[in-house]
């Protein structure tokens, strides 16, 4: 089973983890407050390899402590790779988070990264990176801005080259 790993998955991008899920892959969500749609607790892992592709696997982490992020991560995973990284990490944050679970990815495991201001930094990894810069939206902000990541995602799984989209309502 593919494995997705999901950074800011419990908030905005929570329509691109479900849709991970729906389409059979097994996703990791780490956040400092568990979501609605995950997993947690005791068994937790067992219960996820009974009933895997119905929710995600929330795990407890936040991103100023990001070794202990990886090191939870790394434990839910339970020898697997990841197979994708979506990333949605506060500007702050990114490098040092990205850099704790590099070693967590799949040699060829594709990355999106999603940004909110310019200048769009260069992709901390060294895998493809796709990138999704996210404008401002009257109405549907939600609803567009899984819409444009899961296209990153599609771009990034079919090996399309590494690029920079801008979705705005503009």
């Amino acid at each position: 089973m593919r494995t997705a790993l999901v950074l800011g998955g419990t908030g905005m991008l929570a329509g691109c983890a479900g849709q991970l899920v729906a389409r059979g892959w097994r996703v990791v969500l780490p956040s400092r407050t568990q979501p609605l749609m995950a997993d947690d607790g005791p068994g937790r892992a067992a219960r996820a390899s009974i009933s895997r592709g119905h929710r995600p696997t929330w795990v407890r982490a936040d991103w100023e402590h990001p070794e202990k992020l990886a090191a939870e991560v790394e434990y839910e995973l339970d020898g697997d790779l990841v197979n994708l990284l979506v990333a949605w990490v506060h500007d702050s944050y990114r490098m040092g988070v990205l850099n704790a679970v590099r070693h967590l990815l799949a040699e060829d495991a594709p990355v999106v990264e999603v940004h909110t201001s310019v200048p769009v930094p260069e992709p901390a990894l060294p895998h493809p990176t796709q990138q999704v810069l996210l404008g401002h939206f009257a109405h549907d902000a939600t609803l567009r801005t899984n819409r444009a990541v899961l296209e990153a995602v599609e771009r990034g799984l079919a090996g399309r080259a590494p690029s920079l989209h801008h979705e705005d309502a503009r």
